[in-house]
């Protein structure tokens, strides 16, 4: 476990360096943005910017100056995350559940860590809708941050793997209704090596995190990454990290879901009792799988960090209340800590 120290110098980075960072390094997107030419896309794009701006600065945890200190990581993150939530916002709320489009249109994500393919019409079965070029732009951005990884070959057919399933899940979390749950139930048979005992819904939580993606380029940093310790980092993050960080994430929104009628991960666990035993058991796994790791403390910290994180939502404030101290008192001291300055940072 690490010193109080090393979780107040992380905390730290974090509060200091990265989220302005962030906020800096999305106006352009946001420039962007707002010169898309067709209206509907355009609120789109600027509702994911404004909404999910918290995807970008939560991974930019990996960015902090003593983890990435030759400032690779942001600027392939700031792209590439908000173009995993522009794609999210256009599939949730767009006409098109077909499977095909779908994947067309997640094409994107595949070419955005694979420096040299050409970008592609993102929207050719829907030639009416005109973005200006804004999904090109986050491709190239992306890919041209990923050159400047001197240990990019290393890690890059493991996150491609990461981004294919991610992938997987959008189609078929969006796809048709009545086929989203067999579908999910179905992949989730096809990878139960990969979901070591994890439900459907806990896998294809793991499957929505991008968080993999970026501590994997932590390695790529260097030009010498270490096969074993790739893989290390591989077993970490999928299932057990991404599980908590999108369950966390469903967690927060189950009321919301609940009204809205959109699929949400953790009411498909029998009872709230077994939900908050599921995510627990998970963060156990966490601690489990990050000691071989010669930076184990660190990636304890981040799930220590999405717990204090996510519990400090406003959403919470008046819910589950004995459940979210269940859940908060797992992390300990450092998820307290971080749920505190969150709890700031939200205020008005």
């Amino acid at each position: 476990m690490g010193s109080q120290r090393q979780i107040w110098k992380w905390s730290r980075e974090y509060f200091r360096f990265v989220r302005p960072s962030v906020v800096r390094a999305l106006a352009p997107i946001r420039g962007r943005a707002l010169a898309i030419p067709q209206q509907e896309l355009r609120e789109h794009a600027q509702t994911s910017l404004r909404t999910k701006q918290f995807h970008c600065e939560g991974g930019g945890v990996f960015a902090g100056p003593s983890r990435d200190r030759q400032g690779l990581l942001l600027p392939f993150l700031i792209p590439y995350q908000s173009l995993c939530d522009y794609l999210d916002t256009i599939t949730d709320r767009g006409p098109s559940q077909d499977p095909s489009d779908l994947r067309l249109l997640h094409q994107a994500l595949i070419d955005a860590v694979n420096p040299g393919t050409s970008p592609r019409d993102y929207y050719l079965l829907h030639p009416h809708q005109n973005d200006g070029g804004y999904m090109r732009f986050l491709v190239e951005e992306a890919q041209t941050a990923l050159t400047r990884f001197p240990g990019y070959e290393a890690v890059k057919s493991r996150l491609q793997e990461f981004v294919e399933l991610y992938i997987d899940l959008q189609v078929y979390k969006h796809g048709p209704p009545q086929n989203r749950v067999p579908q999910l139930a179905q992949w989730h048979q096809t990878h139960s090596s990969l979901a070591q005992g994890l439900t459907w819904w806990e896998f294809s939580a793991a499957a929505g995190s991008t968080l993999g993606l970026f501590a994997l380029l932590n390695l790529a940093a260097s030009p010498h990454s270490n096969a074993s310790q790739i893989e290390l980092v591989v077993q970490l993050y999928m299932p057990w990290m991404g599980a908590l960080h999108i369950l966390l994430d469903y967690y927060v929104d189950q009321e919301e879901d609940r009204v809205g009628g959109d699929l949400n991960f953790v009411a498909y666990y029998p009872t709230p009792r077994q939900a908050v035993r599921g995510i627990r058991r998970i963060y156990d796994e966490i601690t489990r799988a990050a000691q071989p790791l010669p930076d184990g403390d660190f990636h304890q910290y981040i799930a220590k960090g999405l717990l204090g994180f996510y519990l400090s939502d406003p959403k919470l404030r008046r819910r589950h209340l004995r459940s979210n101290f269940q859940l908060l008192a797992k992390g300990g001291a450092a998820s307290m800590g971080i749920f505190l300055a969150a709890l700031i940072g939200r205020s008005p």
